[in-house]
């Protein structure tokens, strides 16, 4: 699949997401400091983010609530499409927030089955793409391979 087939299966995807809310507590899974993620994302949809607000904003990947995370993580799927270089380590920490996290099982199962195929596909994509190391393309192999067996649970 090219980049821009998976923009417009990601763009499809989540197309109808519900918004997780606009408190504190709809968007931050922490009590206390949330490094300014609910100030930023608090009445945003997931669509129109500037990739550096993202890369600067990327620890939210791991403050979101469930709801929050499935919300606008085509947010930060896109930026990684969009600019690589500017989005520096997102891609990484989508794969590690999708299986490694404490919460990565929680999250997966908040996510329809076309969301999750749009993730998929797009962990494919940076398998593909950054694969040449090994140790990326593992990253997100495993990550692809976590959600595939979501898809399968469905």
């Amino acid at each position: 699949m090219t980049k821009e087939e998976v923009v417009s299966k990601i763009e499809a995807a989540f197309a109808d997401t519900p918004s997780p809310g606009t408190e504190f507590a709809d968007i931050s899974a922490t009590e206390y400091d949330d490094e300014g993620i609910v100030d930023y994302f608090s009445g945003t949809t997931w669509r129109g983010h500037k990739v550096l607000d993202l890369r600067y904003h990327e620890v939210a990947l791991s403050f979101f609530t469930d709801r929050a995370f499935r919300y606008w993580l085509p947010a930060f799927m896109l930026a990684e499409l969009e600019d690589p270089e500017t989005a520096d380590i997102i891609a990484a920490g989508i794969a590690f927030h999708l299986t490694k996290s404490d919460f990565a099982d929680s999250r997966l199962r908040q996510f329809t089955q076309r969301e999750v195929e749009a993730i998929a596909a797009f962990l494919d994509w940076c398998a593909r793409e950054y694969g040449e190391d090994g140790i990326c393309d593992k990253r997100f192999r495993k990550a692809e391979s976590a959600v595939r067996n979501r898809i399968r649970e469905m």
